[in-house]
């Protein structure tokens, strides 16, 4: 297309210049035809280099548009770089942070550490024991065996403190308050 425009810019301007600045006019009948075809040469010159001038302004325009397109974007990476180096910057100290605290850890300076303290200082909970009460000489246990039983039914009370007493009796220990019982059989 700019080869073509070219080229006919060429072709008119030279056949331009030989026929109007010349310094002798050929007749008119011969001037006329040659006067029609430059007009049409000029014309085709003109309608190749307004094509150009189109593709060119298109062009640009384009280019304009993918321009500012690549700007907002670079605007953008920017401020993503920004906030990255920032988020490295802030590991790097906690990192450092860290790394000191465990050399002093290690060098016995812990004592003299100034910041945040990785461990509260909060007493360990207390365990309670899981063991049965003691039992005393003889077998009997420190305490009444059967408190809390006294909102049970009677009955099964009853079959309880037998159910004990018979326990008592293999294991060869006391036999008091046997003969108040009823013995039960399962």
């Amino acid at each position: 297309m700019v080869t073509h425009a070219a080229q006919s810019q060429s072709s008119a301007s030279s056949a331009y210049s030989s026929l109007l600045q010349s310094d002798h006019l050929p007749s008119p009948e011969i001037y006329l035809p040659r006067l029609t075809q430059l007009l049409k040469s000029l014309s085709s010159s003109k309608e190749a280099t307004l094509a150009v001038v189109k593709a060119r302004t298109d062009l640009v325009k384009s280019l304009e548009t993918h321009l500012d397109r690549q700007k907002r974007e670079l605007t953008k990476s920017q401020g993503l770089l920004a906030e990255v180096e920032e988020q490295v910057r802030g590991v790097q100290e906690t990192r450092d942070e860290v790394q000191n605290m465990m050399v002093e850890q290690q060098s016995g300076v812990g004592e003299l550490m100034v910041g945040r303290s990785t461990t509260p200082d909060v007493e360990p909970p207390q365990v309670e024991a899981l063991t049965p009460p003691e039992m005393g000489l003889g077998g009997e246990e420190m305490g009444d065996e059967f408190a809390g039983l006294e909102n049970l039914d009677p009955e099964i009370v009853a079959l309880l403190k037998a159910d004990m007493g018979m326990s008592q009796q293999k294991d060869g220990s006391d036999m008091k308050g046997q003969e108040d019982v009823e013995e039960y059989a399962p």
